[in-house]
């Protein structure tokens, strides 16, 4: 049995202004309303999609570590930086896109 088949259907009642929060919560997050509950339930709170100018400017950076790390052949200084720099990367954009727990 696959996990679609096992969900139930639940109505809820909510007043028209948590509606609209929880429309606005699902869409800033790129899911849908079922998926933004079943997070929220989980104690899991999901981030906005980060604006397009982020992922822009992380392109840039990206293109300037790599003009530095090809320039950087023997040079281990250099390149024990770019792989530092590599890390901080990563951290950042799942510190920006990965959902968080909060129990």
């Amino acid at each position: 049995m696959n996990e679609k088949d096992k969900r139930k259907k639940v109505t809820i009642s909510l007043y028209d202004k948590d509606i609209a929060e929880l429309e606005r919560g699902a869409k800033l997050t790129g899911g849908n309303k079922s998926e933004y509950v079943r997070m929220l339930l989980h104690f899991i709170v999901p981030h906005s999609m980060p604006d397009k100018k982020l992922w822009k400017r992380m392109e840039e950076l990206y293109e300037i570590h790599n003009v530095i790390k090809d320039n950087a052949v023997g040079n281990e200084a250099v390149l024990a930086a770019c792989k530092d720099l590599e890390q901080w990367i990563l951290k950042f954009q799942s510190d920006n896109t990965v959902p968080w727990e909060v129990a």
